[in-house]
């Protein structure tokens, strides 16, 4: 018994003992427990803080791309003091991303800072508006109210004429001419770039050669490379210097780039990005264009001012027609074609000497046409055509509009130059010597060009290269029906491509029944290098990042 008795004893003994420890280890692990819950706590509110950072900077780069496009789209004016107007913005992220929540919404505001807009120039000569903008951006984290980041940045808003550029592509740019071909100013591709030249020598006489995204010495349709020469200026000199070979495909082409042409040619590894321009929908009937034209063509039927214009009466009769005669080899269809006299339009009957018209001229007050049709049959497609074009009669200058294909018949603008531009589905050029539609449906030898020229800037659509079908690059930009074979076509202007045809969408080949090239002879038109632009000329905007900082 007595045993028994000292055996519980020291079994109470050691269960007071193990409490004992039990509590010491208690009180001293609750710090070291107490410690690694908040250091838990804090890893997991820095998580929460770094992505709501990571939306911020997002939504900033959101908002700067609105604001940029609502300027190139015409729906804002370029030196608007706030975006938006009348209240703050949102930008809801749908991610599948691990790292960012799913639908998180971040609020932002743009508002103009610093100085005010300036005019400068960009080495290359170009003429440049800036203004600097502050974009705030605020995120509260969506699993965390009481988290919250706020970002601020600079940004200078970049405006650039889009006819200060020779070439303006907004998708691929292809050149791949025949014959020697030389292009002068300024360049540039919101994608890739491809330069070769098939057997012959294609020169870049310009400092400024500029993509997005990737330049290529090769073609794009998965052809091998043609046996030609490109040669581009090297900067600040004289000299010119051959790809052979070395483009975005080369592990040197960060630096060699550089040494070689001295910053001529560039792309989005050195820095370059997206301009934002007009989309498709600025010239559809409902679109920019045609609400601000002074004159509206339709249908056949033409307004100035919004009142019906009588021939006869208002203007010269012949002035405004339409006819189905003409055939477009390329697409296959008849063309239901809106003729306009330009110089019937500005007064002159047939017969009138030159300064004295029978008729008030009825060219637009603010220098825009606008015209299209919507009524051709299925079998046919629609059309504008310009004729007697050889002199605007308008001092400022002349923009003609259409979401149609435009065909320009004859010399355009080549007396008493003016500022002129033509905006539109697809582009197409007849020479001189076209006299009689009915030759459209003959074979191609019936179809002999002259030699013509257009002093015009172009913006039009353009199809794209699939693989074995070259969309006919930018030496076949302005579309042909005639047998050019040694004449000349000269253009002075500037050549654009912001969407893809809606209308002309036929593929793009060579030969009869549908033309043979011309010798090409086109240049930057001179006036738009000193700003002088045609009316309603559209913007190319860009936003250059400044200072970043949290509040």
């Amino acid at each position: 018994m007595l045993r028994l008795r000292e055996l519980k004893r020291e079994k109470g003994s050691v269960l007071i003992l193990c409490y004992i420890i039990l509590i010491s280890l208690l009180a001293f692990s609750a710090p070291l427990l107490s410690k690694l819950i908040n250091e838990k706590l804090l890893l997991d509110r820095q998580k929460l803080e770094k992505e709501a950072f990571y939306l911020a900077e997002g939504a900033i780069d959101d908002a700067a791309n609105q604001f940029i496009n609502a300027i190139a789209n015409f729906e804002v004016a370029p030196t608007i003091a706030s975006y938006p107007t009348t209240a703050v913005n949102w930008t809801t992220f749908y991610t599948n991303s691990t790292s960012l929540p799913a639908g998180a919404s971040v609020i932002w505001s743009i508002n103009e800072t610093g100085d005010g807009a300036y005019q400068t120039n960009d080495p290359d000569g170009s003429i440049v508006f800036i203004k600097p903008y502050k974009i705030t951006a605020q995120c509260i984290h969506p699993e965390n109210n009481n988290i919250s980041v706020t970002l601020n940045q600079v940004v200078l808003v970049r405006r650039i004429s889009a006819f200060q550029h020779a070439v303006f592509y907004n998708d691929d740019l292809e050149i791949l001419p025949g014959p020697d071909m030389t292009f002068t100013g300024r360049i540039h591709s919101n994608k890739d770039i491809y330069l070769d030249s098939d057997g012959h020598t294609l020169t870049i006489d310009s400092e400024y050669l500029r993509s997005a995204a990737n330049i290529y010495n090769g073609v794009k349709d998965g052809k091998n490379r043609a046996d030609g020469t490109v040669k581009i200026k090297e900067a600040g000199t004289t000299n010119f210097h051959n790809m052979d070979g070395l483009d975005s495909g080369s592990a040197d082409w960060l630096t060699e780039s550089q040494n070689r042409w001295n910053g001529t040619v560039q792309s989005s590894v050195h820095g370059v990005t997206k301009l934002a321009v007009p989309a498709v929908g600025s010239i559809q009937p409902n679109g920019y264009y045609a609400s601000n034209a002074d004159v509206v063509i339709e249908n056949g039927i033409i307004r100035k001012g919004g009142v019906v214009l009588v021939e006869g009466t208002d203007i010269p009769t012949g002035t405004i027609q339409t006819d189905t005669t003409f055939y477009n080899n390329r697409e296959r269809k008849f063309v239901k074609m809106t003729n306009v006299d330009l110089k019937k339009l500005a007064g002159y009957a047939e017969g009138d000497d030159d300064g004295t018209p029978s008729f008030a001229s009825h060219l637009p007050e603010n220098g825009l046409i606008y015209a299209t049709r919507d009524d051709a049959l299925s079998n046919e497609q629609p059309g504008v055509r310009l004729t007697n074009g050889s002199q605007i009669y308008r001092d400022g200058g002349l923009t003609v509009v259409s979401n149609d294909p435009v065909y320009i018949q004859g010399n355009y603008n080549t007396e008493n130059k003016q500022p002129a531009a033509i905006i539109c589905d697809s582009v197409n050029l007849l020479s001189n010597n076209w006299t009689s539609d009915a030759r459209s449906t003959s074979n191609l030898s019936s179809r002999p060009a002259s030699d013509t020229t257009f002093n015009t800037a172009f913006i039009a659509g353009v199809d794209e290269t699939s693989v074995g079908q070259y969309n006919g690059g930018l030496e076949n930009y302005p579309r042909l029906h005639e047998d050019w074979s040694r004449r000349n076509l000269t253009i002075n202007g500037a050549f654009i491509e912001l969407w893809n045809p809606q209308i002309a969408q036929g593929e793009w080949h060579y030969g009869d029944p549908q033309y043979t090239a011309p010798r090409r002879d086109w240049h930057y038109e001179s006036l738009f290098s000193d700003g002088n632009m045609p009316p309603f000329t559209p913007w190319a905007v860009e936003a250059e990042k400044g200072a970043l900082w949290k509040e």
